[in-house]
């Protein structure tokens, strides 16, 4: 029964030391630069949201890079729902319901559409995924005079995108994803084919199935992640080529975190864990820097960041041997 106790207490440990020591230092920074309202309930409503739209894309992009698959269309994906869906509820007077079923029905059927390419093409992921973000981007500049979406003062139709209602989407994506790795055979089977595609193709596993499968999953999550990012800001088409790709992958970084602290959670907590963590040292250094400085100091941070928790995670038993062998070993005797 000790065992077990002390066994939980470094599973939680393990899981909430990162966002305990994100919090506090970035705590410390805001009061010393007296922004006071750190850590108050105003700003945990405010971060709740950036942290579900984290979530929910972290949790669409990471559920192909458990099986190895790179996306780059799930950006162009969400925009493009976001557009034809958002510019719908708004012709139909506001619809806040036909507004979510078109953001998951519009973004699940988009990513079939890359899903079937790549299964039946023989093209490899990167250049279906690649391809077919240029031709969604392309897409969005021709529909709906390539206005995009702007509904920032369409209190209605921004209602997921405000606590609590914002828990909605968010507690649905995480469900689909905590069900699809746990529950699925093409969940269990994503391991495999993530560490040797033609050897887990060898034994048995159906790859077709399991992309197929995998792509309906994904889809769905995306659409509710479109749900909560359509009330975010002003959405413009994508004149740009490959413009939704940097956005979208901005919040593959919770995904890494989460692989990370697996061992102590599960990488479905994980993935929430490494959101929260991100989101409290992007809000603290905005608050205590200028927009446009504290967005660039937070990027610089956040590399600096996964680069040190990579080197910890890879080399940290190798660091704590020796430094236990430094503090253990006996010093020798001179003559």
């Amino acid at each position: 029964m000790k065992s077990k106790a002390v066994s939980l207490l470094k599973r939680l440990g393990g899981t909430l030391m990162l966002p305990l020591i994100m919090y506090f230092a970035m705590m410390i920074l805001c009061y010393s630069n007296g922004k006071m309202y750190y850590g108050t309930v105003r700003m945990w409503r405010t971060l709740i949201v950036d942290i579900a739209v984290s979530v929910t894309c972290a949790m669409g992009i990471g559920l192909q890079f458990r099986s190895g698959r790179f996306d780059f269309s799930g950006g162009a994906i969400m925009l493009l729902g976001a557009i034809i869906a958002g510019n719908t509820a708004v012709r139909a007077g506001n619809n806040l319901l036909l507004m979510f079923l078109l953001c998951v029905v519009c973004c699940l059927a988009l990513s079939m559409l890359v899903a079937l390419f790549y299964v039946y093409a023989r093209v490899p992921i990167i250049i279906t995924t690649i391809g077919f973000a240029l031709l969604y981007e392309s897409v969005t500049c021709l529909i709906f005079d390539g206005t995009g979406i702007n509904i920032i003062s369409n209190m209605t139709l921004r209602v997921f995108s405000t606590y609590p209602m914002v828990l909605i989407p968010l507690l649905l994506a995480v469900g689909l994803y905590a069900f699809y790795c746990y529950f699925t055979t093409s969940g269990k089977q994503a391991v495999l084919l993530a560490n040797n595609q033609q050897s887990a193709v060898n034994i048995g596993i159906n790859e077709r199935r399991n992309v197929l499968t995998s792509y309906v999953f994904s889809g769905l999550i995306f659409g509710f992640a479109t749900v909560i990012w359509i009330a975010g800001g002003k959405h413009d088409a994508a004149y740009t080529s490959m413009s939704t790709v940097s956005e979208l992958f901005s919040n593959i970084l919770p995904v890494f975190i989460g692989l990370m602290v697996a061992g102590f959670c599960g990488d479905t907590i994980g993935t929430i864990v490494g959101a929260v963590t991100l989101c409290l040292l992007s809000y603290a250094l905005n608050a205590v820097f200028a927009n446009t400085l504290g967005t660039a100091i937070s990027n610089i941070c956040m590399g600096v960041f996964i680069l040190a928790i990579n080197v910890v995670s890879a080399q940290g038993r190798k660091l704590l041997s020796a430094i236990g062998k430094m503090l253990t070993e006996k010093p020798r005797r001179t003559l």
